[in-house]
């Protein structure tokens, strides 16, 4: 049988940026070695949400900043 460990969190809902990363910083005491993986994972999941909830006709703040800096 497998053993799952549990981890419980309590989030202050008022929060939600610093408990998101409190929370991801939390989990990855666990993960000692494979850090960088997870944290691409996250990072390309994340990714994916902020291409689906940003407006189609709005810039990436990235493209946006690259175009300030080209004369």
């Amino acid at each position: 049988m497998v053993v799952i460990k549990k981890l419980e969190l309590s989030i202050d809902l008022t929060r939600p940026a610093e408990e998101i990363t409190e929370a991801i910083i939390t989990i990855m005491e666990f993960f000692p070695g494979r850090q960088l993986g997870i944290l691409q994972q996250v990072d390309q999941n994340i990714g994916d949400m902020l291409a689906a909830v940003q407006p189609k006709d709005e810039e990436p703040a990235a493209a946006k900043e690259a175009k300030k800096e080209t004369p």
